[in-house]
């Protein structure tokens, strides 16, 4: 009966490190792949009042991606006292290339109307078209040649 308590001890003990091991290891490459990418602010452009901001990222993962120009649009100035208000939108638009690379405008129409215009549709990766709200602007897009 020693024995088979024995086995199972050093059975447990022997699974309990290689599960150790394992996370360790797992987590470790989670990490350095997370550090791997950066997102570096290239433009701005506030609203006429100030209320909002939008801006352009150049976003990286290092020499085996491709790097992109990603659009968003926030509030600068909240309204609204709610933890649940939404005051960034996700990912208007994502182009292929860096942004001095990528035709692409950004205006504002009016206070509440953002316009993302000039880009080239093959260079399309991304885009999120819809109403964020009364929280945040609207956003229109137009192609290039259109």
């Amino acid at each position: 009966m020693k024995k088979i308590f024995k086995l199972l001890w050093h059975s447990g003990a022997a699974i309990f490190w290689l599960c150790a091991i394992l996370y360790i290891g797992a987590t470790s490459i989670g990490m350095l792949m997370s550090t791997a990418c950066s997102w570096d602010e290239v433009e701005e452009l506030y609203s006429p009042n100030g209320e909002y901001r939008a801006y352009v990222l150049l976003a990286g993962c290092g020499g085996f991606t491709t790097p992109s120009t990603q659009i968003y649009v926030e509030r600068v100035k909240s309204r609204s006292l709610s933890p649940f208000t939404i005051n960034e939108t996700g990912q208007l638009i994502r182009l292929k290339g860096r942004p001095d690379q990528v035709s692409y405008q950004i205006s504002w129409k009016n206070n509440e109307e953002f316009v993302i215009s000039g880009f080239d549709f093959e260079k399309l990766m991304a885009f999120e078209n819809q109403s964020w709200g009364p929280n945040l602007p609207r956003v229109y897009f137009e192609i290039a040649g259109s």
